[in-house]
């Protein structure tokens, strides 16, 4: 039995939209058309795809599965424009790769009959390059109309990804979730940085002496996973050097309060892990709701 060949339009030639139109593209779907925002950005894209680039009602009119990938603020705006001129039609799938929209930012569309999806790559992209690199193996969420999660399953298997579900009410701690696995550790390295520039480590040198402390402990989570990846002075109990840290954050108060609210999270890994006793855990708790003024949840 042969395959079925997707008949797939892209708007928006962004990072995202650019790599998935190109894997897509090599795993046997046909791209019918795409448009963006830029006429250059579309043009590039187009060359690369050897597909036309057409005006954004015309792509949706000629897909049978429609990617908008666009900007966030610009998927309802478009949806609506699209929706205006009679582009979307019934049993058309018509999805967004958001992760912080629902499948409701394209209701114009779901209102004409389309099935609305959010099909959101849990990945970071620097470029379309390193998109193209990363994408096959990640993970996808899916949410939206259940009648097109079977296209969104042979989407995400087409990109040799591997997906879950999720409800619409999930959807923002889902995107927060991912904003601090990935944003936020490039900020808590910006300030494990201030520290070594504090300590007096040459610049050129701060950076590049992280990124094998980073990765190592990436590897003992791959490896064994959470709790037990956790090393350091929480997870031995060790209050000396935990205090002489705290000592050594003055002139750092933005510092230091980072420092005192990942150790109360750290805190709770240890005591998952089983290598920190009630009493060592209630007076590490004790060093850093000191330095925050209180418990966190209160």
């Amino acid at each position: 039995m042969e395959e079925k060949v997707f008949k797939l339009g892209f708007i928006g030639a962004g990072k995202v939209g650019s790599a998935l139109a190109l894997l897509l593209q090599r795993a046997g779907c046909e791209i019918v058309g795409v448009a963006s925002r830029t006429r250059a950005s579309a043009e590039s894209l187009a060359k690369r795809l050897n597909c036309p680039v057409l005006s954004a009602d015309e792509v949706a009119r000629r897909a049978e599965g429609l990617f908008l990938t666009t900007t966030d603020d610009a998927i309802a705006p478009v949806a609506a424009e699209l929706a205006r001129v009679g582009a979307f039609r019934p049993g058309q799938i018509v999805l967004h790769t958001s992760g912080a929209l629902t499948a409701d930012a394209l209701r114009p569309a779901a209102e004409q009959g389309a099935l609305a999806l959010s099909l959101h790559p849990l990945q970071s992209f620097a470029s379309v390059e390193q998109a193209l690199a990363v994408l096959p193996g990640s993970f996808f969420s899916i949410e939206g109309d259940p009648r097109g999660f079977s296209f969104a399953r042979e989407i995400v298997e087409k990109l040799k990804g591997r997906f879950f579900f999720l409800d619409a009410g999930a959807k923002v701690l889902y995107h927060a979730a991912a904003c601090v696995a990935s944003n936020y550790l490039v900020g808590l390295l910006a300030c494990s940085l201030d520290l070594l520039a504090a300590a007096g480590i040459p610049p050129e040198l701060r950076l590049p002496a992280l990124l094998p402390l980073v990765a190592g402990t990436l590897n003992n989570v791959r490896a064994l996973g959470i709790p037990d990846a956790l090393t350091g002075p929480i997870a031995r109990g060790d209050r000396g050097t935990l205090e002489k840290h705290l000592a050594a954050f003055k002139d750092m108060p933005e510092q230091l309060r980072v420092y005192a609210t990942l150790g109360l999270f750290a805190v709770r890994v240890a005591r998952a892990k089983g290598t920190l006793g009630d009493e060592q855990a209630a007076a590490i708790r004790a060093l850093f709701e000191g330095v925050l003024g209180g418990p966190l949840n209160t």
